[in-house]
């Protein structure tokens, strides 16, 4: 669905994005952040008050279970050895 028609179709359920934020104890700001950001649990609050599935409104946020496709963020995690030889060589270097 596009972010417009959500915004409308809680509108006619007689919500905005900030008054259902609210009412659920959340930033005003965080259900409009939904319509742009993973954010699973918001996503089933929005779904909840339109009776849909949260699946049905971001397909491509969720696998073909209905499971939250969650993206990693955050630096790669080195392996224990390479993070040893890096300092290693950067101390060598420092001599």
């Amino acid at each position: 669905m596009h972010p417009a028609d959500i915004k409308c179709a809680l509108e006619k359920a007689g919500w905005t994005l900030r008054q259902l934020g609210i009412h659920h104890n959340l930033s005003p700001s965080a259900l409009p952040r939904t319509l742009a950001v993973r954010w699973p649990r918001v996503q089933q609050i929005i779904a909840d008050t339109l009776g849909l599935n949260p699946w049905d409104i971001w397909p491509s946020r969720y696998d073909n279970n209905g499971n939250p496709i969650l993206l990693r963020r955050g630096r790669k995690r080195l392996e224990k050895n390479d993070s040893t030889d890096s300092r290693a060589k950067r101390q060598g270097e420092a001599r």
